[in-house]
């Protein structure tokens, strides 16, 4: 497991543990050709649901705030996102609550995370 530190003590789990044996995992299953597809459609959908997170809190549209999360919580995972993937699910808990002061919180961990994670997969593109 990889883990960068946040500076955010307390929380018990960095924000940004990355799993790199769940993609070495899905190599050995499904050779380079399903990484390569897996990674590449991550990086083109995902953009568009932090954004849809970021409208939604502007509107306070807790619906949309839910599933979105809901939507990242297996895609990030499946990847070896650990951290997107505890966070999503935090964030999509928050909703159901109606809890705005922690989604707003919890956002913005997410969208450090998640560029984390991005990063990370961009690298792992680049070894293939």
């Amino acid at each position: 497991m990889i883990s960068f530190d946040s500076g955010n003590k307390g929380s018990g789990m960095s924000q940004h543990e990355i799993a790199p044996a769940v993609l070495k995992r899905l190599k050995e299953l499904g050779g380079n050709k399903l990484i390569i597809g897996l990674i590449q459609m991550y990086l083109e959908r995902t953009p568009a649901k932090i954004q849809a997170i970021s409208h939604a809190i502007e509107r306070t549209d807790y619906a949309v705030i839910e599933n979105t999360a809901h939507s990242l919580i297996a895609s990030t995972g499946n990847l070896g996102g650990m951290g997107v993937s505890n966070l999503s699910v935090k964030l999509e808990q928050a909703a159901m609550e109606k809890n705005m002061e922690v989604i707003s919180r919890v956002a913005s961990e997410l969208l450090v995370a998640e560029e984390t994670f991005t990063a990370y997969l961009k690298e792992e593109l680049e070894k293939i």
